[in-house]
């Protein structure tokens, strides 16, 4: 007989179960805060990151089902906005609306966005 018992191994086992999982949730959710870049450039104009805020205004496009941030970028510069709203509807489902200017800010979970001061 080991030095531990089968039950002491079981319960060992399912605590370092956890506590992976529990460090794997953390660092996801860490990834997912930080995974933005604080600052855009569409054609050398540069929008900054409001995290966790949608910038209000008037909103000229909206596209659906963004596949990449490159897409609002596009839009962005067709347009010549003054803002960008990224909204996160499911784990891997995005739009972005397209402001032409900007009124206010509202905080909002799930959103972020690019504003241009100028």
């Amino acid at each position: 007989m080991g030095l531990f018992k089968r039950s002491d191994l079981l319960s060992f086992t399912f605590r370092m179960a956890v506590w992976t999982s529990v460090c794997v949730i953390l660092v996801s959710l860490t990834v997912a805060c930080v995974s933005l870049p604080q600052v855009q450039y569409v054609n050398n104009k540069p929008y900054h990151l409001m995290q966790y805020t949608e910038c209000q205004g008037g909103k000229i496009f909206e596209i659906a089902n963004v596949k990449d941030i490159d897409e609002c970028k596009a839009a962005c510069l067709q347009r010549d906005c003054r803002a960008v709203n990224l909204f996160q509807l499911g784990e891997f489902e995005f739009k972005c609306e397209i402001l032409a200017y900007v009124r206010g800010y509202q905080p909002a979970q799930g959103a972020a966005c690019y504003v241009a001061y100028y």
